[in-house]
């Protein structure tokens, strides 16, 4: 069932306190009004009726689709209290044999932000696996810093649909910079799907869990780990006596 609260935050043009409806939980399909929201940045923002700006609000969240079944919480802060709240619901989840058998199959994600948030749902919408794609991020950060040179601050980089072709493309956000826009191509997506898959469902934990650059760079380095381990080793060279 879908939660909101009213919650105060203050203005940071000319300081007036404001109102505004924090929601605890989004449930898809019951919720699109606030699924349209998010997906164009408008739902963590507040206005202000006095100065009328927009500014962006952030608050924990959950997003439940009950239809795709993923479950994305929305942990801004990723203190102390929201790991706690993000255990409990883990424990909950391995123990509660009811929300066990209502979220089997589920898939438990956990992001800091809206960008990440309308990622992963873009991903799961499109019945695709955002572990292999942010492993495969890796392979393309290389070449994205040396089409931007290596003075520039890439400050995300996302996985985006094309709005008109349908097309598969990242959108790299750089500092004080226009956002770049490149092909993903998805030959290489199937091909580390089928040579890393065993590896990264074994990389994946129970419940909720944050996939993103971090866990796909440890990911990458144990793949390339046993890759070398399972290398054919040249024979010794013979010494003479």
């Amino acid at each position: 069932m879908s939660e909101f609260n009213t919650q105060k935050t203050m203005c940071p043009e000319c300081g007036r306190t404001i109102e505004f409806d924090a929601w605890e939980s989004i449930e898809i399909p019951y919720d699109g009004e606030q699924k349209e929201k998010v997906m164009d940045n408008t739902f963590f923002r507040v206005s202000c009726s006095h100065c009328r700006i927009s500014f962006p609000i952030a608050y924990p969240c959950k997003y439940n689709d009950l239809e795709q079944r993923y479950l994305i919480w929305i942990a801004p802060k990723l203190d102390e209290k929201e790991q706690a709240a993000i255990a409990a619901h883990n424990h909950k989840l391995k123990n509660d044999a009811a929300l066990r058998l209502a979220q089997n199959a589920y898939t438990f994600r956990i992001v800091r932000n809206s960008n990440e948030l309308r990622e992963k749902i873009r991903i799961f919408d499109e019945g695709l696996d955002d572990r292999i794609l942010e492993t495969l991020k890796l392979v393309y950060v290389p070449s994205i810093r040396k089409q931007i040179g290596a003075e520039a601050v890439i400050s995300g980089l996302y996985f985006d649909k094309h709005p008109k072709s349908g097309e598969y493309q990242w959108v790299v956000l750089v500092a004080k910079r226009e956002p770049l826009v490149g092909k993903i191509d998805m030959s290489v997506y199937e091909d580390m799907k089928e040579k890393m898959g065993a590896l990264i469902e074994e990389k994946t934990g129970e419940g909720l869990v944050r996939i993103d650059a971090r866990w796909a760079t440890d990911v990458m380095m144990e793949y390339n780990k046993r890759k070398q381990m399972d290398s054919p080793k040249p024979p010794a060279e013979e010494t003479d006596l």
